[in-house]
């Protein structure tokens, strides 16, 4: 069985377990915020280069200009990594002793995605795999967009003025018979771009391995729990309603009672309808209380 894990508190547990749900947070309202700028921003320079490229000018601006009112309100994202009990995840998600790193089956993740219009994806931290994943989408919805009348050997061929007059009858069509297939071109590659954009992670965060569940415009209720200095949206993701044993195994993170730690949360797991055999305690040698 292959698992991905999810590192959350005391609180989470309890919370995850009771609602048998995770939460999917609004990409807006996570711990780096400009995380999902990456992809646009690269997006908007590839669109810059192809509007100094007089036979794709006209795509180009189309595409810079969508890009500019792209937003991510309603984008909701939730955490995942390949590696289990890993040091850098109980420093930063579960202090003070009160962590867990929840296994869930990849497969059970995978099929709640499918059945609710989702996407479980591999997050990219390689700068040149970003560059590629958003050339692809630019590049496929250029191929699609409404042609030149002509190659671009035989436009190279022109001279100014017969470029000027071509470009001209061919802007005129893309306002008239074809706009509604250049909008809707344009369109799909930018809502391709921001459901991408969620996959970008600096390459610093590369050892924590993480995989996201994607969710853009969700049709389910948005709901509201307090931060730290702000109130942040997110919507409730009934994974372990949808199939119980989605979740496969529980590590208790370090703690100064470990004994008592690994006893309570198998308690905790056994009234919740789980065998306690899925619970362990972390090998990491971490004291910091």
């Amino acid at each position: 069985m292959s698992c991905l894990y999810h590192y959350t508190s005391q609180i989470g547990l309890l919370g995850i377990l009771s609602t048998k749900s995770i939460w999917c947070t609004n990409a807006l309202f996570l711990n780096d915020p400009t995380e999902f700028k990456h992809a646009i921003q690269h997006g908007k320079q590839m669109a810059n280069r192809l509007f100094e490229d007089d036979y794709d000018e006209r795509f180009g601006w189309l595409l810079r200009h969508e890009l500019e009112l792209t937003t991510a309100d309603d984008l909701y994202v939730s955490s995942f990594s390949e590696r289990p009990d890993l040091l850098s995840q109980w420093r930063g998600y579960c202090a003070g002793g009160n962590g867990y790193c929840l296994g869930f089956d990849r497969q059970a993740l995978e099929d709640y995605c499918a059945a609710n219009g989702m996407r479980l994806e591999k997050c990219l931290y390689n700068h040149d795999d970003q560059l590629g994943a958003v050339a692809e989408i630019i590049a496929a919805a250029l191929r699609e967009f409404p042609a030149m009348p002509m190659s671009r050997a035989e436009f190279e061929g022109f001279e100014s003025k017969e470029k000027v007059d071509v470009m001209v009858k061919y802007w005129a069509h893309l306002e008239e018979a074809g706009a509604h297939q250049a909008k809707s071109i344009i369109s799909t590659a930018c809502e391709m771009l921001i459901e991408l954009a969620p996959r970008f992670k600096h390459e610093g965060f590369h050892e924590e391995a993480e995989w996201r569940i994607i969710t853009n415009e969700p049709t389910r209720q948005i709901l509201y729990r307090p931060g730290p200095s702000y109130v942040v949206p997110y919507i409730s993701l009934d994974i372990l309603e949808h199939n119980k044993h989605a979740l496969c195994e529980v590590i208790v993170g370090p703690n100064p009672n470990q004994d008592r730690a690994q006893k309570a949360a198998e308690i905790v797991l056994r009234a919740a309808g789980y065998d306690a055999s899925i619970v362990r305690s972390s090998c990491v040698p971490f004291n910091y209380w």
